[in-house]
This record gives C-alpha cells, sequence and structure tokens, in this order.
C-alpha cells in the first residue's frame, strides 16, 4: 500500500511540475515578447490575435500558441478577453527550448 500510494505521489509531482513551473514565470510587460496560448475548445489563434487588434511576432504558428509582442500594459489582458488561456513570458520560454 506504501508504494502504491508513494508511486502516485511520484507521478503526480513528476507531471505537475512543468507546469508549475510555466505557471510561476513573470508576467510580460510592454514591450516584452510573449507567448499566447489558446484553447483547443475555444477560438482559434487567428481569432483571438484578430479579437485583440495583436499580431504575430513570428511567421510560424504552433496549434495552439503563437508569440506576440506586447505593445502597451492592456494588450495581455486584451488577449485573456478574446479567449487566450495564458499569456507567458515568451523570453523565458525561448530560453527553455
Amino acid at each position: 500500500m506504501k508504494a502504491a500510494i508513494f508511486f502516485c505521489l511520484t507521478t503526480l509531482i513528476v507531471t505537475a511540475s512543468p507546469v508549475l513551473a510555466l505557471v510561476t514565470l513573470d508576467r510580460p510587460q510592454a514591450g516584452d515578447l510573449a507567448l499566447v496560448v489558446g484553447s483547443p475548445f475555444g477560438a482559434s489563434l487567428a481569432q483571438i490575435l484578430a479579437n485583440s487588434d495583436t499580431t504575430d511576432a513570428y511567421p510560424g504558428r504552433a496549434p495552439f500558441g503563437v508569440f506576440v509582442v506586447l505593445e502597451n500594459a492592456q494588450t495581455a489582458s486584451s488577449l485573456k478577453e478574446a479567449g487566450a488561456v495564458l499569456v507567458l513570458s515568451g523570453k523565458e520560454i525561448l530560453a527553455l527550448c
């Protein structure tokens, strides 16, 4: 029984640690590169960018993520209102890659 509990806890920690690392990153400021993460069930990234008057920073796009440059302090909040799930610091994400 103790081995099963240990295995479950270890699996939970290993699974949750990358997500926790992404969520605890510093919030991007105006002028910074940001990664916008969309939902597979909500608005598409093209719709999110169009609704928030934001453009891609790079020509390529992942299925649920896109890099943008935040023009001002309200850009991150307008992206979230348009349907973005997360707006993460792009510099720190690129450092991970």
